[in-house]
Order: C-alpha cells, then sequence, then structure tokens
C-alpha cells in the first residue's frame, strides 16, 4: 500500500494544502510546533476517521473556521483510490461525510480501506503503561483486517452504554431490574465473538512478535504473550480458547454472580472492556522487572509485528506513520526500525533533525515552518 497524494483544507494549521509522495520515506523535518505531526495526524485522519492525538473532532478545525477536508490518493494492489473527510456546520450543526472514490460511505466500510500503523511516543508505553493503551492498540489491528470485528466492537460498546444507563437506573430509580436479563444475553454474546478474535490474533501476533524481538534484543531473550481475563480485581491469564456457547455460559454466570456489585457501581465490572495484554521476557513481567530498554524493544517488537500481520492478513504492507519517536529509540533500535522498512514500507517520519534518518533507498524531504511546506 501506498500514500501519493495529501490535500488538506482547514485542518489544524494548514489553511491550504497540497502534496505527492513519489518516495518510500517521507521525512517531515523542522523545529517543534511548526505543523509536522499535524500532517501525520491528516494521514491517520484518513485512514481511520479519528485523530490519534484528540477525542474531539472539533480540535482538528483549522482556527476560526468551521469547515475542513482531507482527501488522500493511495494506491493498494496496483489500483488507485481516494479517501475524502469532510466536516463542515450545517443549520448549525457539524455533519461529517466519508467518500471512498467520491462515492459516500459508512464508517464501517472505511475502516481497513486504506491501512496505516502509527508509532509515537505514547506508544514506547505500550508495554508499561495503562491496559486501555493496550487494548486499543489490539483492537485496532485486528479492525484493520476484520471489518466485522470493528462492527462487532461498535455494537459491544453500545450494549455497555445501555447496560450501564439500566444499572444506574436499578440503582437510582429502583426500576427496570426485570430488562437486565436481556441485555446481559445480548452483551455476553458480542463479548464471546470478541474474545474469540482477539485469541486468534493473539496467537498470530505472538509468533511474530518473538521473533522480532529476538532479533532486536538477542537470542538469548524470549518474548511472550498473555491475555488476561479482569475477574474480582485480578488477571487470570487465558491462553486456551473455547467455544462461542462456552464463552457466552462463562459470561452470564461472571454477570449474574458480580449483579449486585454493578447495580451498586452502576457499571458492568467485567467483559472485554476490561482485559489486557501482558508481557513476559524469559518469564518475567516485563511491566514490573523488564529494564527501559526491554520495555522498549518490546513496543518496537509489536509495532514491527503489526505491519506483519496486517500483511499477512491483507497481502500487502500498510503504511507506517512515526511520530516524532526516532529521537526517542537508541542507536541500535533506530538502525533495526530503518532496516526493516527500507525498500518495503512506505513510511511517514517527522523528526526535528533530518539527520537523524540515514539515506535509504528512497527518501524525499519535506521541510515545515507554520503550516507551510517545502520540499527538499
Amino acid at each position: 500500500m501506498k500514500i501519493n497524494g495529501l490535500y488538506l483544507h482547514n485542518f489544524r494549521n494548514y489553511s491550504q494544502c497540497a502534496l505527492q509522495f513519489p518516495a518510500m520515506v517521507n521525512i517531515f523535518y523542522g523545529k517543534n510546533a511548526q505543523g509536522k505531526t499535524n500532517l501525520l495526524e491528516a494521514l491517520f485522519y484518513a485512514a481511520f476517521g479519528m485523530s490519534h492525538r484528540t477525542s474531539q473532532e472539533d480540535d482538528l478545525f483549522g482556527e476560526g473556521r468551521r469547515e475542513l477536508a482531507v482527501k488522500v490518493d493511495f494506491t493498494s494492489f496496483d489500483a488507485d483510490y481516494d479517501i475524502k473527510i469532510k466536516r463542515y456546520e450545517q443549520h448549525g450543526r457539524i455533519k461529517k461525510e466519508l467518500l471512498l472514490d467520491n462515492v459516500s460511505i459508512k464508517a464501517k466500510e472505511h475502516y481497513g480501506t486504506l491501512n496505516t500503523v502509527m508509532f509515537s511516543p505514547e506508544d514506547l508505553q505500550l508495554i508499561k503503561g495503562e491496559p486501555q493503551l493496550r487494548r486499543r492498540f489490539f483492537d485496532m489491528q485486528i479492525a484493520q483486517t476484520d471489518k466485522a470485528y470493528y462492527e462487532l466492537l461498535v455494537k459491544y460498546n453500545r450494549l455497555l452504554l445501555q447496560r450501564n444507563k439500566l444499572l444506574k437506573a436499578i440503582r437510582d430509580e429502583g426500576s427496570g431490574k426485570e430488562q437486565l436479563g436481556l441485555w446481559d444475553n445480548e452483551l455476553c454474546t458480542s463479548a464471546a465473538l470478541i474474545v474469540r478474535k482477539r485469541l486468534a490474533a493473539l496467537d498470530k501476533l505472538r509468533a511474530i512478535a518473538s521473533g522480532i524481538y529476538a532479533s532486536i534484543a538477542g537470542s538469548g531473550e524470549e518474548l511472550e504473550i498473555k491475555y488476561g481475563l479482569k475477574i474480582s480485581g485480578d488477571f487470570i491469564l487465558e491462553q486456551e480458547d473455547k467455544s462461542e456457547a462456552d464463552w457466552k455460559d462463562f459470561y452470564l454466570q461472571e454477570l449474574k454472580a458480580r449483579q449486585s456489585l454493578d447495580i451498586l457501581r452502576g457499571n458492568t465490572s467485567i467483559g472485554p472492556h476490561r482485559d489486557d495484554l501482558f508481557f513476559y521476557v524469559n518469564g518475567r513481567l516485563l511491566k514490573a522487572f523488564g529494564s527501559q530498554g526491554q520495555q522498549r524493544s518490546a513496543a518496537l517488537a509489536l509495532k514491527l509485528a503489526q505491519l506483519e500481520y496486517v500483511k499477512n492478513a491483507v497481502g500487502e504492507y500498510p503504511v507506517l506513520l512515526l511520530d516524532d519517536v526516532m529521537s526517542e529509540l537508541d542507536a541500535d533500535r533506530r538502525t533495526h526500525l530503518l532496516k526493516f522498512i527500507d525498500g518495503r514500507v512506505q513510511t511517514f517520519i517527522t523528526v526535528n533533525d533530518k539527520h537523524l534518518i540515514p539515506d535509504l533507498n528512497d527518501n524525499a524531504y519535506f521541510y515545515i515552518e507554520n503550516g507551510k511546506v517545502k520540499q527538499g
């Protein structure tokens, strides 16, 4: 997969911008706060319909503007496409449009059309950061290659919100408890499907990531990844898959056992929204006992494994977005990353000092200053 062009209208500090990308490695360089990351954000936005930096899409409008457009031309399997996202105010409300080759599409059709992998300094916290960071990483990886999984997540989150709303009503108003069984049944059906897909994906990711980690850290270190089910304030490391019916029964029993507590707290205490990934090197929990170097090697291995995972699933590499991560990696890890991408993965890199990026097979440099781009 290759991005050929990016066009912006009133996106962040770019009132108008049109860029072409014939190269495989594209470096955006310049001083801080000039708009380098905004360009990567625009590419990510075109791929996923959301920002990697904020949950508030109104933040993406140019200053004083109430309309924006992002368009990306790309090639996939030797065919050319374009994705356009428009947001604008109409009758006092913000409207959003997604278009693929000028044909309106829904979010579920958009997701996975333009595959990208983002690697930012935040991702260096994948190993020791909050569980939400790891769930997001894992879910985005699966959803890019499985449109049914994206729809399943949307449905599960909607059911979860409705169940939590009902729990609060039962607690505060003493009404609606008779409806809880219906919501539990629907929620557990979706939860069973999600956890089965996650465990299947983890089997593939584990095999790829362990090999990459060994090549970065040395053959004497072995990376292992396990899936953790959050139960009663602790985690059960689940490795063996069950049937869909068995998983549904498991969740139904657990929700029944926790019904009084869930009502008291007004939220659902078990489910895929509370699970986590755990990483071990030579049997020791990396989050607790790993050195910073081991943790960073594991985070890098995960991101490179994500590239391979997508390629294995769809048949071509996604586009890699490296947002200010090169200066956070030491020379050895930086070299490993660049060797991995050289000639096979189209990559967009933001960096203050362009000399951090050696000349690879196909480099292009873009100097960014105050929302203006100059190639060279």
